[in-house]
Formats: C-alpha cells, structure tokens, sequence
C-alpha cells in the first residue's frame, strides 16, 4: 500500500478507492497509548515509529516527553507538524523506512508502534524489529498495538492479521523480550457504523547483552 498516496487523498493500490480521510484518523491518542502513557511504560527519549499524523506523538509530549516521530509519508508529516504546532508542543518528525531506521542507532528508551507491524510483511516485519533494536538502547522498551488474527474477515475493510506465534519469534529473533502480550477489543466507527476490532497489546525489553 502506498500510504503517501492515501494521505494525498489517491489510491493506495489497486482496487482500494481514495479517501478523504484515513479511517484510523480520530484526531486524538489511540486507547492503547493513553494506556502505555498511565501505565508508567514510556520513559526516556521517546520514538513513534509509523507516527502518521502525528496525535500519538502529540500526545506523549504533551506529557513531558522528549518524542521524535518517524513515517514513510512526507505528506503526513506535514499534518503532524501543523498539528504539534497548533498544541504548542515540540516534537521532532522526519520521514524515514521503518525497516532500516538509517541514522538512528542507540538513541530510544522507548519504542511505541500503534498500528504498523501489521502493515509489513513477513521479511519486513524481521528488518523492522532489528532495525528497532539497532535505534534504541539497551533496556528499552517496545509498545506496540497490531491487528490480531481474531479478526473475522471483512471485504470492505480487510485487515492482516497478525499471529501471537508471529509476534513472539520476530521480536525474539532480534534480541527482544516479550514480557506481556495481552489480547485487546478496541470498537471504532468505521463509515458511520461502529465496529469491532481485534488487536494484540505488546509489551517487550530490549535485552541487555544483544
């Protein structure tokens, strides 16, 4: 999916429609980072990888955090940015491949990723988690909210799934230990009409000797 394309309002692939909107843009945290945030796991120097527009990252300074967001797409970085700027906080954003992070090495205490493990396929999904690994310190922590494989199928709104099998041996394979791996019921309106969304809730550290 080309997702510089969606936030331009194009189509993202074929046989997707343009969107005046993304679906997930609700102009505000998603519950997951609210969690995170009052369950005192984000500390240190901040990454939101996959940061779209920006309201996560908002969020967390908001908060007194130190953040830097990172997309594949310019055009919502340029939505982010207006965003923090029209909430008076200061948070870093630049576009970059969440598969290598070039640039970014032993920089993060805390990793959050609300919604883009699942986008990436198999191999990409193994680079993503030790590219994450390569940019934060030991000891750090990883957030991420995905789609779970309890999704039942859905045309109009297909969605991947993501297997807990899967979760465990890509983040274990790249030097991370997953110490909580929760299954989650999130409902959003989706065209008018509210809906059910299955998601898995990971909480993983950084080891301290890879």
């Amino acid at each position: 999916m080309d997702f510089d394309a969606l936030y331009r309002g194009e189509s993202p692939g074929p046989g997707i429609p343009p969107m005046t909107t993304p679906p997930w843009d609700t102009k505000a945290p998603k519950e997951n980072v609210i969690a995170w945030q009052t369950g005192g796991w984000v500390h240190g120097e901040v990454l939101d990888i996959g940061c779209g527009l920006g309201d996560n990252a908002i969020y967390l300074a908001q908060h007194g955090h130190r953040v830097t967001g990172l997309d594949i797409s310019p055009t919502a970085l340029i939505t982010a940015e207006r965003r923090a700027a029209d909430a008076g906080v200061d948070v870093e954003f630049a576009a970059a491949d969440a598969t290598t992070l070039d640039g970014y090495t032993d920089a993060f205490d805390t990793v959050i990723d609300s919604g883009m493990f699942h986008c990436l396929d198999d191999d990409c999904k193994r680079s993503y988690a030790a590219a994450v690994h390569r940019a934060s310190r030991p000891g750090a922590t990883l957030l991420i909210s995905c789609f779970s494989d309890a999704n039942p199928p859905n045309e109009q709104w297909p969605r991947p799934a993501v297997s807990e099998q899967t979760l465990r041996d890509v983040l274990g394979g790249a030097g991370w230990d997953v110490e909580s791996l929760e299954p989650a019921t999130v409902r959003r309106e989706m065209d008018g009409t509210e809906t059910e969304m299955a998601f898995w809730y990971v909480r993983a550290q950084r080891r301290m000797s890879d």
